[in-house]
């Protein structure tokens, strides 16, 4: 190629075997100011708006929306519901050489990579999930990264609500020093941090961490905050982790299900 541009990125949307988006509706996203977003028939395009001449400068400016997205996918949906996995690049010669006799179009190239499929389909989901709304996270980090490996493990039924919740909030006070110094750094109300530590301190049926829960079982409502609550203060954590000049909504009580 004499001046190669890569006009596409190709993904392939895997899942584990208890979710299909076989019947999903298609999804178009084009807030980013480095590409549009297609979802169809489990496959990613992300047209670029910007010129990169090679695949690995391509990669670089789309692999941090795709890692975000798989986290908060992941979190919000449960593990193996949702990843994706780099195909092949769209490539295009600007300037390409005249074609020889016989010889197809010279201006377009598509750099393939191995993909695998998974089979065992239960549970059809009519929806891709939604893509990220702003701003960047850092998965990696390591508050993080214990918190939604101990939440992942909650969701595949290894470990429980009222541990699981408690050790998001005890990751938080190792980190931060305290309570009010995390909510501070984090922007989550300190009424969130605190409604959660109780809840998990002394709720929780048989599942209670204290003897003292052990006869008093979970509300649907407190159920569904613990839940919901917990994935906000990751993803908020992330967000801080990645750049703690960023801006966010404040993660208040009524932002979350009633209790």
């Amino acid at each position: 190629m004499n001046d190669p541009q890569v006009v596409a990125l190709n993904y392939r949307v895997e899942h584990g075997n208890g979710v299909s988006y076989e019947n999903a509706a298609p999804l178009r996203y084009s807030d980013s100011p480095e590409f549009d977003l297609t979802v169809e028939d489990n496959i990613a395009r992300f047209e670029l708006k910007k010129s990169y001449a090679t695949e690995d400068e391509a990669l670089e400016a789309v692999e941090p929306f795709v890692k975000h997205w798989e986290f908060e996918s992941t979190l919000q949906w449960g593990p193996s519901n949702f990843s994706l996995r780099y195909t092949n690049a769209e490539i295009i010669d600007r300037n390409p050489s005249p074609s020889e006799p016989g010889a197809g179009n010279p201006g377009i190239s598509v750099i393939l990579s191995s993909i695998t499929a998974e089979g065992g389909v239960l549970l059809l989901n009519p929806h891709y999930p939604p893509p990220p709304s702003g701003g960047s996270v850092d998965p990696d980090e390591d508050a993080v990264v214990k918190m939604k490996r101990r939440f992942d493990e909650y969701r595949l039924r290894r470990a429980k609500l009222p541990a699981t919740a408690y050790f998001c909030v005890t990751v938080l006070e190792d980190k931060y020093g305290d309570l009010t110094e995390a909510a501070k750094k984090c922007g989550i109300s300190r009424n969130v941090l605190k409604a959660i530590k109780r809840l998990s301190s002394t709720k929780g049926g048989e599942d209670a961490r204290k003897a003292a829960g052990a006869d008093d079982e979970f509300t649907s409502q407190e159920k569904r905050f613990l839940n919901q609550a917990v994935v906000e203060v990751i993803i908020r954590v992330a967000q801080v982790a990645a750049d703690d000049s960023q801006r966010h909504p404040q993660i208040t009580m009524a932002r979350l299900p009633k209790l």
